[in-house]
């Protein structure tokens, strides 16, 4: 009887492990997971796309302008650097560039009540076609500090050599 249970066991072993009367189960492969990831990844790479858009963009080109006179505006330069932005005010202004964007809003404003009491009725703002709308747009609002100041803009080529 001893030898005829350790039978009985070896074969219900067997046929656990998939021996002569084990039924074969098909496989099954659950793709929920793999769906949430795909769906996942293509939000992420349309935010990033978007993103990555909003700076890119192309201004049309101006048809119907009267160019501003020097002589009664304001004149703000703005080039791209590895620091960010460099700010110069006035046409000649050989100083040190402006980068910290707290000074630069000050000196800006500043320059612009001076020139509305010389009046000066423009802010001529000069910049790269590198920089940034929104360092353009901080810089404009400075002009909100004096009433009737009008803005112009203009766009430059760095000089290549």
């Amino acid at each position: 009887m001893h030898g005829e249970s350790a039978a009985k066991l070896d074969s219900k072993f067997s046929s656990s492990l998939g021996g002569k009367g084990a039924e074969v189960e098909d496989p099954e492969f659950d793709v929920t997971a793999m769906v949430d990831l795909v769906s996942l990844m293509n939000i992420y790479f349309l935010v990033a796309w978007v993103v990555a858009m909003q700076n890119e963009v192309n201004m049309p080109a101006a048809k119907k302008v009267v160019p501003g006179d020097p002589d009664l505006s304001v004149i703000v330069i703005v080039k791209n650097s590895d620091r960010g932005i460099e700010v110069k005010i006035g046409e000649d202004n050989d100083g040190e560039p402006l980068t910290d964007r707290a000074e630069i809003l000050k000196q800006v404003e500043a320059a612009v009540k001076a020139g509305s009491k010389e009046r000066k009725d423009c802010l001529l703002l000069k910049a790269e076609r590198e920089v940034a709308m929104k360092d353009i747009s901080f810089i404009a609002g400075a002009a909100a500090a004096a009433e009737n100041f009008n803005l112009r803009l203009g766009v430059f080529e760095k000089e290549t050599k």
